[in-house]
């Protein structure tokens, strides 16, 4: 775990790289990794885009970010995948610990032009985002999250790879799918980890209103809430199929 590992470098001074010693601790290292395959359409990357953007947007989320956690600030970066993982400027973290600098974040997911399309490969985004939480990326913190989004379903061998690496990691995995129920099923076997959740959205435009729950779920420490206080399940907007341990590691 990156935490550990930092740590263990402190005892020695002469290999510790000025970037160690310079990064800010944060509550939370948010990775979002987001499906781009050619199953996604234009107009369906735009609701996404929009429904990350408007999360982000949202009072509870602002609230539990700056107000909720020991450092009142988290750090966010962004993963695109399809056949491979696109490198693009939001696979860098941004540190949000302001309502400006959240703001700023949305408008630029918002607007985020799409990096390509192609086939689905989720390992290949889980993989590109353990590296980036775990590697010298300016921050530090014992809350780990890598937060998945996709329509499909790949490979279920190197799949399960990439979700035990981000075990061996220290890091967690969260999902959120849209479509066919079947697509939670495989996140759920594959995709998400032992102390993760996932939610599942019926279509795009139920995808908006899932990943802003998802986010306040995610940025209130400790606590992931019981299936019976998500109060959009009882909406029909979208369900919450997996929740296992009710604590995160944070």
């Amino acid at each position: 775990m990156k935490k550990i590992t930092k740590s263990a470098l402190a005892s020695i001074p002469l290999l510790m790289s000025s970037s160690f010693a310079s990064a800010v601790t944060v509550d939370m290292e948010l990775s979002l990794v987001i499906d781009i395959s050619g199953s996604v359409s234009t107009s369906e990357y735009n609701l996404m885009m929009d429904g990350y953007a408007n999360a982000f947007r949202d009072p509870i989320v602002q609230n539990n970010i700056l107000n909720n956690g020991t450092h009142g600030a988290i750090a966010v970066n962004t993963i695109f995948f399809a056949s491979n993982a696109y490198s693009t400027s939001l696979d860098s973290f941004t540190l949000l610990d302001s309502v400006a600098s959240i703001n700023a974040f949305a408008d630029t997911l918002d607007n985020f032009v799409r990096p390509g399309s192609g086939g689905t490969v989720i390992s290949s985004g889980m993989n590109k985002s353990l590296a980036t939480l775990t590697g010298n990326n300016g921050f530090e913190s014992a809350n780990l999250i890598m937060d998945v989004s996709g329509d499909g379903t790949s490979t279920i061998t190197v799949t399960q790879a990439a979700r035990d690496a981000a075990v061996s990691a220290g890091v967690t995995v969260n999902g959120i799918t849209i479509g066919s129920t079947s697509i939670n099923d495989f996140y759920n076997a594959n995709v998400i980890t032992s102390n993760g959740f996932s939610l599942h959205a019926a279509d795009f435009g139920a995808f908006a209103d899932g990943v802003k729950q998802k986010l306040r779920i995610e940025t209130q420490p400790n606590q992931i809430p019981e299936p019976a206080s998500l109060t959009l399940v009882a909406l029909g907007l979208f369900s919450i199929i997996a929740l296992r341990h009710r604590r995160k590691q944070i």
